[in-house]
């Protein structure tokens, strides 16, 4: 089975933000999850704009934050399809551009606009799935991780992919590896 890959971003602020978490999915159907520890040119303005509700504390970015060099050189084996598929394509661009220009690199991914993978279906009709798929499964749509999963679930049941058996030897002993669910993986 071979999904596309979704990412989802949180930022300190909607108009001069900051990335501080993101999540992507990987082919599979798992995803990954992260705080983002922000780069020192981050940090002096970080408190200029209003850090968006439910921002953990700049402390525990600090602290349990991955590197923005470690998420890159990770997104180099796992987005290395080369095309990534995002709810908000412009917040993902922007966010890639930041990551990316700190460490003076090309960004390794076109953003594609999520709702390029469902044409055949009308825009209503696949928002109230989505939606229906976060309420039942209790995802956030604030969330990285929680809009990450949707898109994979939403995927999997518009294409009719049924999950593949769990195998062990596949299982990453990387904590920022989940499932796509706690009970199946996709």
């Amino acid at each position: 089975m071979h999904l596309p890959v979704f990412i989802a971003f949180e930022v300190t602020d909607e108009d001069q933000g900051y990335p501080y978490a993101v999540a992507w999915s990987l082919n599979n159907g798992q995803y990954k999850s992260v705080l983002l520890k922000p780069e020192d040119a981050w940090l002096i303005d970080w408190d200029s704009g209003q850090n968006a509700a439910g921002a953990p504390p700049l402390q525990d970015l600090l602290d349990r934050g991955e590197t923005v060099l470690d998420v890159i050189k990770e997104w180099a084996e796992d987005l290395n399809d080369g095309e990534v598929y995002s709810e908000d394509p412009a917040l993902a661009e922007y966010c890639f551009n930041m990551m990316y220009d700190a460490y003076d690199k090309e960004v390794a991914a076109e953003i594609i606009p999520v709702n390029e993978l469902f044409t055949d279906i009308d825009p209503m009709d696949l928002d109230d799935q989505r939606r229906w798929i976060m309420d039942t499964e209790g995802l956030m749509a604030v969330q990285a991780e929680d809009a990450v999963q949707t898109f994979i679930h939403l995927y999997a049941q518009v294409n009719g992919i049924e999950p593949e058996p769990e195998d062990d030897e596949s299982q990453s002993d990387d904590d920022t590896s989940h499932p796509a669910n706690d009970d199946e993986e996709l």
